[in-house]
């Protein structure tokens, strides 16, 4: 349906588009993602016509776009943009009926066959029931699916859709995305739109196209394309990525882009996890620029996907095993320059008490959540840890992981007078 050769477009002397290839084959669903500026929404601008090409060409169903009127381009390429809006007071069926304009002309009138079109496009986008209604007195879901049944009423072979759900609530944005879906799926449509929610691309595109600086970084599924080495290419900041357990595909959390490394001074932190409780107190870690390490670590666990993620490192154990001798002997050994131990909000039971084992040889300082206790399945041999560090060391005790970052910022904040 389309093919991409070499495109290089841009306004004035700067290239938007650098050299930028891709083929979309009927029936796919494909979306544009990358941060701004990559050119996705100039694609969309070259392939309606909007802005022309410096060099390269657009194939459209075999023959060179430029060689297509505006008009014939219309009939097969259907454009909803990011926003519509118009000053007179039209009716939701003069929107839709505008769809029927590339078929129309100062001789040829409407006619029964248009109304048809226009009537079943109402009827798929949910649209029929306010036809009459004024097209400004609408929700900004309800005047989005009017757009897409303008678009549909063109009859055309491919829907361009530029970010389609920017400007909506999470309700309307799954109603316009599962919209869309369908009508790739019943009608055949070939869709390419613009998207700038990854998690709704990945679940609703077969196809991704991932962009940065006018070209392809890469194409593929969203499994192939979702990955930390892709998404690291483009966007400047850390992610963590997982299966979406409900639909099958991979969702990303962003974690944050502001560091608050330079307000603290760095301090070489071990935390003690392995569960589902300490993911967020080693993100802040990191986040304020500590050293941060971690062990002994379940496989699979929050815990374990978010030092993944991070690259903080940590030393791993197999799910439901007892923590080896050898594996408590390199957390050991990541501890014993540490500033800072944590023992975390964690179950102990007999497969990672092995965790406390010979703290009280270490010299950093040591702080023990109390909710331990409450998940303590360890027959007594926690207490008896607990015991034998402090015959030797301070315990400081904390109720709750945020009173731990408290604590640490406090002791590494650093004085802007001072410095």
């Amino acid at each position: 349906m389309l093919n991409f050769r070499n495109v290089v477009a841009g306004y004035g002397d700067a290239d938007i588009l650098s050299r930028f290839n891709a083929v979309v084959c009927q029936g796919e669903f494909v979306g544009l993602i990358g941060p701004n500026g990559a050119g996705k929404s100039t694609l969309l601008k070259c392939l309606s016509g909007l802005l022309p090409l410096k060099s390269g060409e657009i194939i459209l169903e075999g023959k060179d776009n430029t060689t297509y009127s505006q008009r014939q381009r219309a009939q097969m390429v259907a454009v909803v943009p990011q926003s519509f809006d118009i000053d007179y007071d039209f009716s939701v069926e003069d929107i839709v009926l505008m769809g029927r304009n590339p078929y129309l002309s100062f001789k040829v009138k409407e006619s029964q066959y248009d109304y048809d079109v226009v009537t079943e496009a109402m009827h798929a986008t949910k649209t029929l029931q306010f036809r009459k209604r004024l097209f400004n007195t609408l929700s900004g879901g309800e005047k989005q699916r009017v757009i897409i049944a303008r678009a549909i009423a063109q009859e055309p072979d491919i829907i361009l859709l530029d970010e389609p759900t920017s400007a909506l609530d999470i309700h309307h944005q799954i109603e316009i995305m599962e919209l869309i879906r369908n009508l790739n799926l019943k009608k055949s449509m070939t869709v390419v739109a613009v998207l700038h929610d990854i998690n709704l691309a990945s679940r609703y595109c077969n196809r991704l196209v991932l962009m940065k600086n006018g070209s392809v970084i890469v194409d593929g599924t969203p499994e192939q394309v979702i990955t930390e080495e892709n998404l690291k290419k483009v966007y400047d900041m850390k992610m963590f990525i997982q299966e979406n357990k409900l639909f099958g595909k991979p969702e990303i959390i962003p974690l944050r882009v502001i560091k608050e490394a330079e307000f603290y001074h760095s301090l070489r932190v071990h935390v003690i996890c392995g569960g589902n409780n300490a993911s967020q107190i080693l993100e802040e870690l990191e986040a304020m620029g500590h050293r941060v390490t971690a062990g002994v670590v379940n496989q699979g666990s929050d815990d374990w996907m978010v030092c993944d993620a991070l690259g903080i490192p940590m030393i791993e154990e197999r799910p439901f095993t007892v923590i080896s001798n050898e594996n408590q002997a390199k957390n050991m050994e990541l501890m014993k320059d540490c500033d800072v131990i944590l023992i975390s909000d964690l179950p102990f039971g007999h497969g990672n008490v092995n965790n406390l084992k010979g703290l009280e040889d270490l010299k950093g300082t040591i702080y023990f959540h109390t909710n331990c206790l409450n998940n303590d399945f360890t027959d007594g041999t926690l207490t008896q840890y607990l015991e034998q560090i402090k015959a030797k060391k301070t315990v400081t005790e904390i109720s709750s992981h945020e009173e731990f970052v408290e604590i640490i910022k406090a002791l590494t904040r650093i004085d802007e007078n001072k410095e």
